[in-house]
C-alpha cells in the first residue's frame, strides 16, 4: 500500500512535468503564431485560422468537422490552470489570439 505522503510527492512531481510539458508547448506554439501573423500582416487572428496553421506547420492536427476545436480545448486546458498568456482572451466563446510581442502593460487606477 502507498502511504500518502510518497504518493502525494509523486503527484506533486507528475503535475510540475505536466505544467513544464504545456509550457514548452506554449512557446512553440506562440512563436509559430507569431510568425505567421507577421507573414499574413495580421495582428490578431482566430481560434480556427490559427488551428489551420498549426496544422499546416505540423503542431496540432486540425479537426475537418469542427475546424480549431484541438485549439479550443488546449487554450480551455491552459485557462482553467491560470496559465493562459495575455495575448491570447476568450470573448463570449470566441478565442482571439494576438501577437505576443504586441501586449503592453498598462497602468490601471481603480477609483473608488
Amino acid at each position: 500500500m502507498i502511504q500518502l505522503p510518497h504518493f502525494l510527492s509523486i503527484f506533486a512531481s507528475t503535475l510540475k512535468n505536466y505544467m513544464l510539458m504545456l509550457n514548452c508547448n506554449l512557446s512553440i506554439i506562440q512563436g509559430c503564431l507569431d510568425n505567421y501573423m507577421l507573414k499574413i500582416g495580421k495582428v490578431e487572428i482566430n481560434e480556427i485560422e490559427a488551428n489551420s496553421a498549426l496544422a499546416r506547420a505540423g503542431l496540432m492536427d486540425d479537426d475537418q468537422s469542427r475546424p480549431g476545436r484541438p485549439l479550443r480545448e488546449y487554450l480551455s486546458s491552459l485557462r482553467d490552470t491560470n496559465l493562459l498568456p495575455q495575448n491570447i482572451k476568450q470573448l463570449q466563446g470566441l478565442w482571439r489570439i494576438r501577437h505576443s510581442k504586441t501586449v503592453m502593460k498598462v497602468l490601471q487606477i481603480l477609483q473608488f
